[in-house]
């Protein structure tokens, strides 16, 4: 392209008389300074080293107080978890229960057996001394 080609093509520029100030421009929701300002309000803020030592601290102290060594977990899947535990437990806590019965049932059973054995014995006992 020539120079006069260049310099022709600023002609065609449109000059403003008035701008708008930047306080108008921020005003209007659809400028670009409106939404620069929108997204650096709105975006994430990054601690510090030092305030995340700072929450680490009062988290664990707020555990050591509940007596708790870790955080508890939320959601559904913990929630699933637990109940299944706590399932888990009962049938456990019913099956000692039932064995436990059924151990006294044949400890009861065996003690009934032995009874008749000791008597036989105390009869035999008592046959062999009449025979001498």
């Amino acid at each position: 392209m020539t120079r006069i080609k260049k310099q022709r093509r600023a002609a065609n520029l449109i000059v403003l008389d008035k701008t708008p100030k930047k306080k108008e421009r921020l005003a209007d929701p659809d400028s670009y300074e409106s939404r620069k300002l929108k997204a650096l309000v709105k975006r994430k803020k990054h601690k510090s080293v030092f305030q995340k030592a700072q929450e680490q601290q009062t988290r664990e102290e707020r555990d050591a107080e509940a007596g708790r060594r870790g955080g508890r977990a939320l959601g559904p899947l913990a929630d699933k978890i637990r109940k299944m535990n706590a399932k888990k437990k009962k049938q456990e806590a019913a099956e000692a229960k039932k064995a436990a019965s059924t151990e006294a049932d044949s400890a009861e059973a065996v003690s009934a057996e032995a009874e008749p054995t000791e008597a036989v014995e105390a009869q035999v006992e008592d046959d062999t001394t009449e025979q001498q």
